[in-house]
């Protein structure tokens, strides 16, 4: 059997930019749990910045290169995306829902069958 240890930190008052703090700690945890979308995004805002600065120096043959390129990050990023969401509902095994109703069937025969042995 394991033990659990909590610790608490209780502030007096608090801080005066608590929103932007535990905005931060969502915005970590996110992205330490899917690393791949915010740096989809830098990518993305790199070649869009790129591509923009080579269009304003009338370049267009890189402004056209960058554009691409900010077109294949966009897709990359959305993909990775899919794919997180699509691992978070993985599942292999045949007729999910239809396992997990007869699971809870059994549960609550057995929780009958224990409570008529009292």
């Amino acid at each position: 059997m394991s033990t659990q240890y909590y610790c608490v930190v209780v502030l007096p008052h608090p801080p005066k930019n608590a929103s932007f703090f535990f905005s931060f700690l969502t915005l970590h945890s996110q992205f330490s749990s899917q690393p791949l979308i915010p740096l989809g995004c830098i990518g993305t805002a790199y070649f869009l910045v790129s591509g923009i600065k080579s269009f304003s120096d009338r370049d267009p043959v890189k402004s056209q290169k960058m554009m691409r390129n900010r077109v294949m990050a966009q897709f990359a990023t959305i993909m990775v995306f899919v794919g997180y969401m699509g691992m978070d509902n993985f599942d292999l095994r045949l007729a999910p829902m239809y396992q997990d109703a007869k699971k809870v069937e059994e549960m609550l025969k057995e929780e009958g069958a224990q409570g008529e042995g009292k």
